[in-house]
């Protein structure tokens, strides 16, 4: 379910064509409105409230929402749910850029730590270190192996790349 502010896009073309033809085939569906709050049974996640553009409070089951808020960083009704805030953006932990609120982390201009930069190279960064803590709060305790895509034949194949054999020898 993709949840929008209004039916008018500002995404690529064919993105916005993608999305309207799986939404015409009822692999998708799209709703117009804002996020209105959050249910959750304590620590996870059972459903999304949309306040439509008629007013109306649509109950939408969920385990996971993401959210992305364009080109501007504006909370709108992320202002409250209760994170913390300063000067109008979301304090995180930079270790793993996880906010006041267990099971909620922040990537990107929408953020607060000192020293940000508001680089999208910084947002790639924030993101990588995002996934690995929620990872852990997702298993807690269970090993993550990291495997690199210039070097992990295991990462090749399953890209398929192909790599000349003394260029694997001369990596291991």
């Amino acid at each position: 379910m993709l949840v929008h502010r209004s039916s008018k896009f500002r995404a690529a073309p064919a993105t916005i064509a993608t999305m309207q033809a799986l939404c015409a085939e009822q692999r998708m569906q799209f709703l117009e409105g804002d996020i209105a709050g959050l249910e959750a049974d304590g620590t996870a996640l059972e459903a999304v409230r949309v306040q439509t553009r008629g007013g109306l409070v649509r109950r939408v089951d969920a385990s996971q929402l993401l959210v992305f808020w364009g080109l501007h960083p504006s909370l709108g009704p992320i202002a409250s749910w209760g994170l913390g805030l300063d000067k109008n953006q979301i304090a995180v932990d930079t270790a793993r850029f996880a906010t006041n609120v267990p099971g909620i982390f922040a990537v990107g201009d929408i953020n607060a730590y000192p020293g940000k930069r508001k680089l999208i190279l910084s947002g790639f960064h924030e993101a990588a270190l995002a996934a690995f803590a929620i990872k852990e709060h997702l298993n807690p305790g269970e090993k993550v192996h990291l495997q690199y895509t210039t070097t992990s034949p295991a990462m090749h194949r399953r890209l398929g790349v192909v790599v000349p054999r003394d260029e694997i020898e001369a990596a291991a």
